[in-house]
């Protein structure tokens, strides 16, 4: 705990960030019409960049990722109000998906979403097009084996039902993971047992438990959400990332309570859900 003084001193610290990060949003909003206009150059300065950085402390990064946004969602105004509300930063995932048609609908997005679960989303979405269109009958996974085994299942592909065969083997090893699944445990508090923590994190290898992602597991999310049932259940208990635990609790994550690779996003939460209010009230500890 700090003192009375030094909590003072974090206190201005804090809000003097907060004002710095506001006009630096402000600055980066002039910057297309002091790019057009050749601002930097007739104030003899070499560069934009040199005129950003003298005159506000931006970085080349800034200015670019500035610019281009910008320029992006020029003829996209309820993007456009974003930027201007919240900063260029917050609409640079979805400034180059988004059409005069779905710029409502990015820009609700954007405005609920942090920097980081806005990326996550425009990704999973363009993922999700990408395989709907490129890949319609079935997708292409990548499995790193050893030597001997590759070569023992590169044969058994040539069989005509090695499809089904892989089938029945795949489902025999979720069938070992489920019966090796410790008991639930009902009540008892927040804190998830060690023999269940380390059973879903072991079970995707420490990674987030959505199909695609191999991101590092920062959290253990409760699909059904511990506050309604007061339960931990290995089955509805899912190792994931920052990320995607936050589409979760945004209600983004469609068949949630189902296995992990029947997750999907969906494009508006269940308003009638009763994990909603759950939902809504870690959402006021999270600000975007």
């Amino acid at each position: 705990m700090l003192d009375a003084d030094l909590e003072k001193i974090h206190q201005d610290f804090v809000t003097y960030g907060k004002n710095a990060r506001e006009w630096i949003r402000k600055c980066q909003l002039l910057l297309p019409l002091i790019a057009e206009h050749r601002v930097w150059e007739k104030k003899r300065f070499s560069s934009i960049y040199e005129y950003a950085a003298k005159l506000a402390g931006m970085g080349r990064s800034s200015v670019d990722t500035a610019l281009w946004t910008l320029r992006k969602v020029a003829d996209l105004p309820a993007l456009q109000a974003v930027a201007e509300s919240k900063g260029v930063n917050r609409v640079r995932a979805v400034a180059k998906i988004a059409t005069p048609e779905t710029q409502d609908f990015w820009a609700d997005k954007a405005k609920t979403m942090s920097v980081r679960t806005l990326e996550m989303y425009v990704r999973e979405t363009r993922n999700s097009l990408h395989v709907a269109k490129a890949q319609p009958d079935g997708l292409d996974v990548t499995v790193h084996l050893n030597a001997d085994l590759a070569r023992r299942l590169e044969q058994l592909k040539k069989h005509a039902d090695f499809e089904k065969i892989f089938e029945r083997v795949v489902a025999r090893m979720e069938d070992e993971v489920v019966e090796a699944a410790p008991e639930s445990v009902r009540g008892g508090g927040r804190h998830i047992p060690v023999e269940i923590d380390r059973f879903v994190t072991t079970r995707t290898g420490g990674l987030c438990a959505w199909p695609t992602c191999t991101r590092e597991a920062t959290s253990l999310h409760h699909a059904q959400r511990w506050g309604l049932e007061k339960v931990h259940d290995p089955a509805r208990l899912h190792a994931v990332c920052t990320a995607h635990e936050r589409l979760a609790h945004l209600g983004l994550i469609e068949n949630e309570e189902e296995h992990p690779s029947r997750w999907r996003l969906r494009e508006h939460a269940d308003a009638m859900a009763n994990k909603r209010f759950i939902d809504q009230f870690v959402a006021l500890y999270r600000p975007t």
